[in-house]
């Protein structure tokens, strides 16, 4: 994918990831805060419906106190109700209103009712308000009157409380069909003689079952005649347990959903637990932000439901303008921010693709190429500058490093010449002395031991001099002969089957038997018989020479030596012991160098080429192995190396012989 479409991805992701963050969290909170709004109107409606309804009720107890204070209500408890009187009080009862409107004395017993059947005798003292009025309080409430009750209070009145209940989605079951009990606004007061004692009571009431008028009364004082959508903007409802008596919720066919009822969730909310709800709710036609709060008879008993709801469209709708309203800003802030993005990108990208480019050709070897500086940002336009002077310091660099190689190229093969020729002249040189020099040293010893006659002391010493001396020479001389194999390449290992200890150890302590009688050392020689390896026995004899050699020359005098093989985890190792002075912990990392000679006072005397261990680490490496010295210093030296051989099982840990 190219870095233009890597950053347009990148830029709209950011861009529509905060786009959409915005428009979610604004989103949210619109739709959070309309419908808190539109909760909080309904929770206002609710208390404003049931102030109409204490009103209502205040409005009941007052009439039926100014009916208590008629002269001839008290004539008419203490003698039998006259007909005069009961159409005077029947045409204040149709004025104001009431379904029932009645009088009891003292002890509870009806002397007068105002509808037909005009029935008395029977007894109010279980009614709460009644009660409490023949106790001398005035008071009033919602009560329950069954279907008898009704019946005595008006032959009307049990058909206007009769309800069948009407299927209803999400109500909870109940075994009964209908209700016949109606719920009514519940006043009554005391009537008092002159003496202020009570005689009886007066007490009516309005029957909420079917009372349109008062429902949308109510709507009326709560809402005015405000509509939304063609309906009633809100709604009432008055439920008697959980059906509904009076309401202006209309079914799909326009008619009054009377009959219907409450869902089970607020059932068990409010008409159970007793508690408000307040949520959306779908009320037989439509979604409402509703309000239901319980009932309660004076007893305190909950007996039905008062119930004010919304329709939820209009906050939808008033929702959606005002998301129409903060999308709009936001998505022409989002087109703004898409075309900046593709434009920045593009600003971006262009330069930065030619410097990708330049780089490339740059790393490929093209020191002349340089990127398109066409104007842009200003920080790219300083990374274009800084790429072009990098690229011609580079080129400059390279021109100067080609022309030092070439420099250094003429005087490395100058170099490589001399170093040839030098080294063809040391080993012609080297090679032309090691014969006379093995004569001076025949000679030489011939006259020391007295075969040419006998010498007095003096001369002996002499002759001993002139022959160690001479032998130095023949070790040094060996030393660069083989150190200009080694640096010519010619030094191969021509490996063979080589029988250890008969073709390698033996003819080398052969060979230094008068090295080692002279420092009057004992060597031990525990290299099994038989022990084959696949090696050059004539370099193996130079490692073994150097080695022993070494330890007679460095070890204590009149000390041990050994020489000792093994096979272990695939490889022969061989190790030369020696009693002495040893190397000093610091000294052992520098021993197998070129020309190294070590520092020490007790080996500083003695001479040497500082060619010999490196000569060993040369052969034996050519022989795909490993060379490593161990000391302790002032004791012993052990030197170790080993070379593939053949495969045979790890013997028991070794220490170094003692002293």
């Amino acid at each position: 994918m190219k870095l233009w479409a890597r950053l347009v991805i990148a830029f709209l992701f950011v861009v529509l990831l905060l786009g959409g963050i915005t428009v979610y969290t604004g989103s949210t909170l619109i739709e959070g805060t309309v419908r808190r709004e539109a909760q909080h109107r309904t929770e206002l409606d609710l208390r404003s419906a049931r102030v109409q309804i204490d009103r209502r009720l205040s409005a009941i107890q007052d009439f039926v106190e100014y009916t208590a204070r008629r002269t001839f209500v008290v004539p008419a408890l203490q003698d039998k109700a006259s007909q005069e009187v009961r159409l005077l009080l029947e045409r204040d009862r149709l004025r104001w209103g009431l379904d029932a409107l009645s009088i009891c004395d003292l002890g509870g017993k009806v002397v007068l009712r105002t509808r037909h059947p005009y029935k008395t005798g029977d007894n109010r003292t279980l009614d709460p308000v009644v009660e409490k009025a023949l106790k001398g309080e005035a008071a009033h409430g919602i009560v329950l009157l069954y279907a008898d009750e009704l019946g005595a209070e008006g032959t009307e009145l049990p058909r206007q409380a009769f309800i069948s209940f009407v299927p209803t989605d999400r109500a909870k079951p109940r075994p009964e069909t209908s209700e016949s009990s109606g719920m009514m606004l519940w006043a009554a007061v005391p009537v008092r003689g002159d003496d202020g004692k009570v005689l009886g009571a007066v007490y009516g009431g309005v029957l909420l079952t079917r009372n349109w008028d008062m429902v949308d009364g109510f709507r009326d004082m709560v809402f005015g005649d405000e509509k939304y959508g063609g309906k009633d903007l809100g709604t009432v409802t008055i439920f008697l347990w959980d059906v509904r008596i009076a309401t202006n919720v209309r079914t799909a066919q326009g008619d009054r959903a009377i009959g219907t009822r409450v869902s089970a969730e607020v059932y068990d909310r409010v008409l159970e637990s007793g508690d408000r709800w307040h949520a959306r709710a779908f009320v037989v036609t439509d979604w409402y932000i509703s309000a239901y709060e319980p009932i309660r008879d004076p007893r305190g008993k909950t007996i039905g439901i008062l119930y004010v709801g919304i329709l939820e469209q209009k906050y939808n709708d008033l929702r959606n303008r005002i998301l129409a309203s903060f999308y709009t800003p936001i998505g022409i802030a989002i087109a703004l921010s898409v075309v900046f993005s593709l434009v920045l990108a593009r600003t971006i990208a262009k330069p930065v693709s030619e410097l990708v480019t330049a780089s490339r050709r740059l790393a490929d070897g093209d020191l002349n190429y340089r990127p398109n500086s066409a104007k842009s940002l200003p920080e790219l336009d300083r990374l274009m500058s800084a790429y072009t002077q990098m690229a011609d310091a580079i080129r400059q660099r390279d021109l100067d490093l080609r022309r030092e190689h070439a420099e250094l190229a003429t005087s490395n093969e100058r170099l490589t010449q001399l170093n040839r020729n030098y080294m063809e002249m040391l080993g012609f040189v080297t090679h032309e002395l090691k014969n006379p020099l093995n004569s001076v040293i025949f000679s030489a010893a011939a006259l020391r031991d007295g075969y040419l006659g006998s010498l007095n002391d003096k001369q002996k010493d002499s002759a001993e001099r002139v022959v160690r001396n001479a032998r130095y020479l023949e070790e040094m001389i060996a030393h660069y002969l083989s150190l200009s194999r080694i640096e010519k390449g010619e030094m191969k290992a021509e490996k063979r089957s080589t029988d250890l200890r008969r073709e390698v150890v033996e003819p080398i302590l052969n060979q230094l038997k008068s090295n080692i009688d002279q420092a009057r050392m004992h060597v031990e020689n525990s290299v099994p018989e038989g022990l084959v390896l696949v090696a050059d026995p004539a370099l193996l004899r130079i490692v073994l020479d150097n080695l022993i050699g070494n330890a007679a020359k460095y070890g204590r005098e009149g000390g041990r030596i050994e020489v000792r093989a093994a096979c272990m985890d695939g490889e022969v190792r061989v190790s030369v012991w020696n009693e002495g002075e040893g190397v000093s912990s610091e000294n052992l990392p520098k021993l197998f160098g070129k020309f190294v000679r070590l520092d020490q006072p007790a080996t500083h005397a003695r001479k040497g080429t500082g060619l010999g261990l490196f000569l060993c680490r040369e052969i034996v490496e050519k022989h795909g192995g490993r060379i490593w010295a161990e000391s302790n210093y002032g004791q012993w030296a052990e030197f170790n190396f080993a070379v593939p051989g053949p495969a045979a099982p790890a013997g028991p840990p070794r220490t170094p012989p003692q002293a």
